[in-house]
């Protein structure tokens, strides 16, 4: 199913009429899209178009309602039994980079380690913020978090 994302709002459900206006508020989609209600509160979204596809997946995160709209692509494996996806997209912060790894190339293999980067802060990547690298990056919460991830320094 191409194009297709499973959404899930964590803590309530509300209607599917009011997520299906909630989501074309939010996203406001090129072309129409098709939202079909599965079970145990998921959905599934299928986009016609590819650009929606990927605004929906990496744009993140969601909130309706005050809700966390969890999006995840859907896979042959999803099953709607389980009460909670496995992964979702999550916004992380790496605080205390040196200066010399301020590159979009290191930033994303160092975000590789956690899980799939979807998209780096622009303004992490111009330095702007220089505090904290910032990246939206697919979780896996079927693993153990990982919560510190070591950096070799280069030798001079």
């Amino acid at each position: 199913m191409e194009l297709t994302v499973v959404l899930k709002l964590l803590r309530r459900n509300i209607g599917y009429e009011a997520l299906n206006n909630q989501i074309s508020s939010l996203l406001s989609p090129t072309k129409p899209f098709h939202l079909m209600y599965i079970e145990n509160g998921y959905y599934l979204a299928k986009f016609q178009s590819i650009d929606d596809y990927n605004k929906v997946l990496s744009q993140g995160p969601w909130l309706i309602y005050g809700q966390y709209l969890t999006v995840q692509p859907w896979t042959k494996d999803f099953s709607p039994s389980q009460p909670y996806p496995s992964s979702l997209l999550a916004w992380i912060r790496l605080p205390g980079l040196p200066g010399y790894l301020y590159n979009k190339k290191i930033i994303e293999e160092i975000g590789g380690t956690i899980g799939k980067v979807v998209r780096l802060d622009f303004n992490t990547n111009s330095r702007i913020k220089g505090r904290f690298v910032r990246m939206a990056t697919y979780i896996n919460l079927d693993k153990p978090l990982i919560v510190q991830v070591l950096v070799n320094k280069p030798e001079s």
